[in-house]
Formats: C-alpha cells, structure tokens, sequence
C-alpha cells in the first residue's frame, strides 16, 4: 500500500520563517552612544601659548597655561583650583638643533614670575639685542595656606636656570612673604623675605646660582608683624 504523499503549502512556508525570525536575536547598534561620549569629552585643562625668541641667544620660550574654552573664569586641576591664565610650565625651544623641554616635569606647579637677566646689565628686563644668559622664577608650589588656590599668600620657591631653561637650582624656598627682590649689580641680586616668621635678608649670585651671604632683619619690636 502506497502512502499519500505530505504536501507542504505555501501557507505554512511563510508561518515557519515569521516564527523563525522572531526568535532570531536582534543586535543593537551602538554606534550612536559611543558618538555621545565622545561629544562629552572634556578638552585638556592646559594649553600652549605662543613662542617668544631669548634675547642674544638662538632659543625661543613659551608659556604653559590654564585654558579659557569660554566658560568660566576657574577650573580645577589635582587637587587645585586654577584661574584662566595661570602659568604652570614654560617650554623652551631651540631653533637651531630643534630640541626642547619644559622648566618643570609636572604642570600642576603656578609661576609667579619669570624675568630674564643679561649679566651684563643690572636692570631687567634686558635691552634689545643683549644676550640673556639667566631666568629668575617666583613659583608656587604647595598650597600651604590650604585654600584650594595654587597662588596668591602661599609659600614660593626662587629659583634659576640658565637662558635655555637648564640647570635649574632653588635658592630660596619655602618664603611665605616676599618684601624686595632687586638687582644690586649685574650678577646679584638682593632677596628682603619672611621665612619662618623671621625676616631676613639675602644675596644671591646669579652666575654661580647660589646664595652668597644672609642675615636677619633687625628686631622691629613686639608691635610690628
């Protein structure tokens, strides 16, 4: 006996491949949430300022400093607050063999000041054309007063390098007031401080880097900080 054939119609064709489907795992393109992310990004806290030529000398200088994107005025950087404009770095260039560096391996320092002497002329800055051959630094480096601000009345450093920005040695540390600090002749300068409540005075040579003689202020009396 022969049995009938099964006959498969059209109809149930088409019901298989609609629960097949259903039951088919369905991937989720991500792409539009990774674009989101990027978009959220937060730009560098820092940035480059323009390179300005050493007088005398083949190098160049530029600043390091807290970035303005428009917003507000302070951010924050560590465990510091920063203001648009603060200088945390210099980057020195030379422009003959291409190399350079920064003053500081970390940015998260705020210099004061950073004036250029010639040793040869007494009162920086100097003229056009006179050769740098050294950089005085003011630098804040610890927020001793612990306002959350590098700056302002916190303890500074003064150090000096040579007009490249290389061999750069600390003088004077841990000042918490600066009273004068003033040429006395082309390689010295006079340094008037407060360091551990004592008022003091110093001279420091420029050429050798170091300070040549101290003393202390004469005693004011008990009325007088």
């Amino acid at each position: 006996m022969i049995k009938p054939s099964v006959r498969v119609t059209p109809l149930i064709l088409l019901l298989s491949a609609a629960l097949l489907g259903a039951c088919s795992p369905v991937t989720e393109s991500r792409s539009d949430g990774t674009a989101q992310a990027s978009d959220k990004e937060e730009k560098p806290g820092k940035v480059l300022q323009p390179f300005e030529s050493i007088s005398g000398t083949p190098y160049l200088v530029a600043n390091i400093t807290q970035a303005d994107w428009g917003g507000s005025r302070s951010g924050s950087s560590g465990s510091y607050k920063r203001r648009a404009g603060d200088i945390h770095n210099l980057v020195f260039l030379d422009s003959g063999s291409l190399a350079s560096h920064r003053l500081f391996e970390t940015n998260q320092y705020n210099i004061l000041e950073a004036k250029q002497y010639s040793l040869s002329n007494p009162n920086p800055p100097a003229k056009k054309n006179e050769k740098i051959a050294r950089f005085v630094y003011q630098v804040f480096k610890q927020d001793t007063n612990e306002d959350d601000y590098l700056g302002g009345v916190d303890h500074r450093t003064i150090g000096i390098s040579d007009a490249f920005g290389k061999q750069y040695v600390e003088v004077l540390t841990d000042i918490s007031q600066l009273l004068n600090l003033k040429p006395l002749s082309s390689n010295r300068l006079l340094a008037v401080y407060v360091k551990a409540g004592q008022k003091t005075a110093s001279i420091i040579d420029l050429e050798q880097r170091v300070v040549v003689k101290t003393d202390a202020i004469a005693t004011l009396g008990p009325d007088v900080q």
